[in-house]
């Protein structure tokens, strides 16, 4: 144990930059003679629902059960858990067993208090600090010698003390991550290959054992709260200990769990609290959980507390409740210590106990429990009492929800109840408070709750569970992330709830779970770094699009104050295998753990990416894989997604709905930015102006330099973290005009490409997010002024030279240029046919398929207007398109473009314009379409036939190009 493994690489600098697995395996060959264990991520992703639950310490709980049993030291034991797993946690096991122990020191009291234990000279060893300032020190012990936890803790303050972990207890190690966001790292020069471990001198580990039992006796005869938790303590010498280590120091998480659930389940829920309460851990989460685990009941997914789970073995068992028992079918000792409180200190437990009198006690006069039933109590003539059966089970509302998601509340009611006869616990229900009069929301229970019959009977057992709402708890639910006003102060939403302040709850659809921030920035300069460090993932056409997205995105609220609302979307387009997604996700890890699955497609229905649209208010909403299809089915739905993605972030409007009765549905208008990735490009010449465009080419991703920025992905949300504080300082300020003149300013600068206004109006937004995510980085030092200048001047000529190439394809697919794009071609592969004006046609000369469609000279096609509508719009519905306008709107575009002459005349005394001007062809006098010659001819010969496909899917292809991909 004393020698350095110099054979391995443990140094504080190497564990520091390898993966909690990879520390693990490490550490476990050099033969340590400890143990390790995976312990949960600080955001719990990827863990059980049982752990979450039950866990008040994400980050720290350990995930395996029995740890102290299943902690190991074997390599391929750890490959196992932590290749399954690789975003866990490491944990490291402490005590006598291992001859390690110790000491947490957390404040400048604690500093101090180790300064004092150690007479002003702390001997050299492991030593690693912790995200929230901390530091811990390890030492080595006497194997074998039983050792017990201590604390000295400053009376009144919050993590200010010093503390020594010992026997039954483990430890997280770097490089683990805290929920602050922050990493446990080892202090340089301190790591297990950098340093021996050194001993604890007998004195001061003598000295820790004496004031452990002198605190101990001292805090836990005093303060004890609870009368039935003073009957406990005076029955079970094992809860003695731990109300003495609650009051002192605060009980382990296993067995807090243990004991606040048995009081739960033996129906003494405030028992529970005041154990809880006598400890300086216990806060808002500790509640919630007491309150969860008496909700849940017998249907908890976690067994019951006995006094084995506390070590007791039936000798113990016998001398201290007179008998033992056992489990019928498994044999297990089943005595618990709640025991003492269920039967007075007299005989044993009974198997069942209800929480039947929870709820007597919330129902009025005029109801109660008798025989198994519910029931209505009426008064007699004799003065005695009736008691009418309603139903065979209970119910209370526990609590009333007001879900809001800022545009509209929502009120819910959390039901829970329980079968009266077998006392069988039923579990919570939520339903939407206008449907709670109909009572049949009971179904959702199955149909063990049965209600009697009679014309009034159910509305009376809705009646009987009302009254019971005086004692419901009122919660207020988010239900979309971004800025909203709480008690008049802008406060940012995520996932995890209000950036700034606790007890904020937020429920978003289950895609947008991962949506969560640390609650703060230990290391900004460190995390703005490493945001930066994304620039330089792929060429900056591309990254500097992406990031200035990203940091554009939490801006939203405020430009929409202004009026200046984003209204693009970037559209990342590029073959497969050219890291796309994987490059978007990284980005969109700014907003919390989501290198996972993006939170959005193209393959989900229409309706469910604009609620998702909707939510991610103030966000980054990714959507990804639009791509070619075989099937013109799911080419339609992809196409439908698409279009409506682009308009409603383009346009910010959204679907008008209505409900049944008539009345208007809410709209879910966009109310973030969004990323989609593609492969292909949307058809349409206005949707084509709502993107902004970013492509990626083969080879343009730097892949090592991918695989490290995902290693360091957790570090983009505390950047982000950091930044949301920084702005929030402008969104509770008075709006500054100088943003509005900067997006002005940069507008006329890039007005001056003569492209659409919206990718005009794309360039300067894009400006002003990277402007704003640069002024944060400067701020925190994490860039210089000069290289925060270099990258604007480059940004800026990126994104007008997008805006430039992107404005070129809107005006490619503009219903005139597609119009005679497609023409031409029909022309030149003979597939329709004009005969001439002045000659008689050549039947052989001519297909027998061609459609005639119209007449020519010299200068003009005259084309019958519906057949060449009609051609074109059978053109593109082979191909599953359509064609973006009406026959009507289309001539007037035609007009306007200079491409076919028109007719002006008087209709009731005013001028008139009309598309379609009149000819006279073999003495019949018509209205046709007057398609000039050269413009078609210019369509039919100025492409090279070095085309793309998305330019032949555009409509822009040869007939030869056409034939080739069978679309002739």
């Amino acid at each position: 144990m004393t020698e350095i493994i110099d054979h391995l690489d443990l140094s504080a600098e190497t564990l520091n930059k390898m993966t909690t697995g990879e520390v693990a395996k490490a550490m476990a060959r050099a033969k340590l003679g400890l143990r390790y264990l995976p312990v949960c991520p600080p955001d719990h992703h990827g863990v059980s629902e049982q752990h979450q639950s039950s866990c008040a310490r994400p980050g720290k709980g350990p995930t395996i059960a029995d740890w102290r049993m299943k902690a190991s030291d074997d390599p391929a034991v750890i490959n196992k858990w932590f290749r399954l797993h690789s975003n866990r946690n490491l944990g490291m096991t402490l005590g006598g067993e291992f001859g390690v122990v110790a000491f947490d020191v957390d404040g400048e009291y604690g500093r101090k208090k180790m300064k004092e234990l150690f007479n002003g000279v702390i001997p050299d060893t492991w030593q690693f600090s912790t995200p929230g300032g901390g530091e811990r020190f390890f030492f080595r012990v006497p194997k074998g010698r039983p050792l017990r936890k201590y604390t000295d803790a400053k009376q009144g303050a919050v993590h200010e003390e010093l503390a020594f972990l010992s026997d039954n207890q483990m430890t997280v190690i770097p490089p683990s991550r805290h929920q602050n966001g922050g990493q446990y790292l080892w202090v340089s020069g301190r790591g297990p290959g950098d340093i021996s471990l050194a001993e604890l001198s007998a004195g001061i580990l003598d000295k820790l054992q004496l004031e452990r039992k002198a605190g101990a006796s001292s805090e836990g005869s005093k303060g004890m709260p609870d009368s039935d938790l003073r009957k406990l303590t005076n029955r079970c010498r094992v809860l003695r200990e731990a109300v003495a280590e609650q009051a002192a120091s605060g009980c382990a998480e296993d067995r807090w769990h243990a004991i606040t659930s048995m009081l739960v389940r033996a129906g003494f829920p405030n028992t529970a609290l005041a154990f809880s309460k006598m400890s300086k851990k216990h806060d808002g989460h500790s509640e919630r959980r007491i309150r969860q685990m008496e909700s849940e009941g017998n249907s908890a997914a976690y067994g019951p507390t006995r006094c084995s789970t506390f070590g007791c073995d039936a000798d113990q068992i016998a001398s201290c409740q007179g008998s033992v028992r056992k489990n019928r079918r498994t044999g297990e000792l089943s005595n618990s210590p709640a025991a003492f409180l269920l039967s007075g200190g007299k005989g044993n437990v009974s198997a069942k106990q209800t929480g039947l009198d929870a709820y007597s006690k919330l129902l009025e006069g005029r109801y109660s429990i008798n025989d198994g039933n519910l029931c209505q109590v009426r008064a007699k003539k004799d003065g005695g009492l009736d008691h009418i059966p309603l139903a065979n089970f209970v119910a209370r509302i526990a609590k009333t929800i007001t879900k809001d998601d800022g545009a509209e509340q929502t009120t819910l009611y959390e039901i829970d109840g329980a079968i009266i006869t077998s006392e069988k616990k039923l579990p919570v229900i939520r339903i939407l408070a206008n449907e709670f009069d109909n009572m049949k929301w009971t179904s959702m229970w199955g149909p063990e709750p049965n209600i009697l019959p009679g014309s009034q009977i159910k509305d009376t057992v809705r009646h009987a569970i009302q009254s019971t709402a005086s004692e419901a708890k009122n919660e207020r639910v988010f239900a979309h992330l971004g800025w909203v006003k709480i008690d008049g102060v802008w406060r940012y939403l995520h996932s995890g709830g209000a950036l700034g302040l606790s007890n904020i709850k937020v429920e978003l659809d289950d895609r947008l779970q991962n949506y969560v921030l640390p609650a703060s920035c230990i290391d900004s300069k460190g995390a703005m770094q490493a945001s930066l460090k994304l620039l330089e993932l792929a060429p900056h056409r591309v990254t500097l699009v992406l990031w200035s997205l990203v940091y554009l995105a939490p801006m939203c609220e405020l430009l929409r104050q202004m009026h200046l609302e984003p209204k693009f979307l970037v559209w990342l387009s590029g073959h497969t295998g050219t890291r796309k997604t994987s490059l978007a996700l990284l980005f969109l890890s700014h907003f919390g753990d989501l290198l996972g699955s993006p939170p959005a497609s193209f393959k989900d229905t229409a309706n469910a990416v604009e609620k998702r649209t909707y939510d991610t208010k103030d966000s980054l909403l990714l959507i990804d894989d639009f791509h070619p299809t075989a099937s013109p089915k799911d080419k339609k739905d992809m196409e439908n997604v698409a279009q409506k993605i682009l308009r409603g972030y383009g346009d910010r409007v959204a679907r008008g709905r209505m409900k049944q009765d008539t009345t208007l549905r809410k709209d879910y208008i966009p109310r973030g930015v969004a990323l989609a990735t593609a492969e292909d490009m949307v058809s349409g010449g206005s949707s084509t102006a709502r993107l902004f465009p970013a492509e990626l080419q083969k080879a343009d991703v730097d892949l090592d330099k991918l695989t490290e920025a995902q290693r360091e992905a957790p570090r983009l949300s505390e950047a982000m973290s950091g930044y949301l504080q920084w702005l929030g300082k402008a969104m509770n300020a008075p709006l500054d005009s100088s943003l509005k003149e900067l997006f002005l300013e940069k507008r006329n600068e890039a007005g001056r490409l003569g492209v659409h206004g919206r990718l005009v109006d794309a360039s300067a937004l894009l400006y002003i997010g990277l402007r704003s995510g640069l002024g944060y980085a400067e701020s925190v030092g994490a860039i210089t002024v000069d290289r925060k200048s270099q990258l604007l001047e480059t940004a800026w000529n990126v994104f007008l030279n997008a805006a430039s190439e992107q404005g070129e394809k809107v005006a490619e697919v503009k219903p005139s240029t597609r119009f005679t794009t497609i023409v031409s071609q029909l022309l030149a592969n003979r597939s329709i046919h004009c005969d001439h004006v002045l000659r008689k046609p050549v039947p052989e000369s001519v297909p027998k398929s061609s459609t005639l469609v119209g007449w020519q000279d010299d200068k003009y096609y005259y084309f019958l207007p519906d057949p060449i509508y009609n051609e074109i719009s059978q053109f593109l519905s082979k191909r599953g398109e359509q064609f973006p306008v009406s026959a009507a709107t289309l001539w007037k575009e035609l007009a306007n473009a200079g491409i076919t002459k028109t007719e002006n005349g008087k209709e009731n005394g005013k001028e008139r314009r009309h598309s379609l001007a009149k000819k006279v062809i073999k003495g019949q006098r018509q209205r046709l379409l007057w398609v000039r010659v050269d413009a078609l001819h210019e369509k039919a010969t100025d492409k090279t036939g070095n085309n793309t496909r998305a330019e032949l899917r555009a409509g822009n292809a040869e007939p030869d190009e056409l034939e080739l991909l069978g679309e002739l």
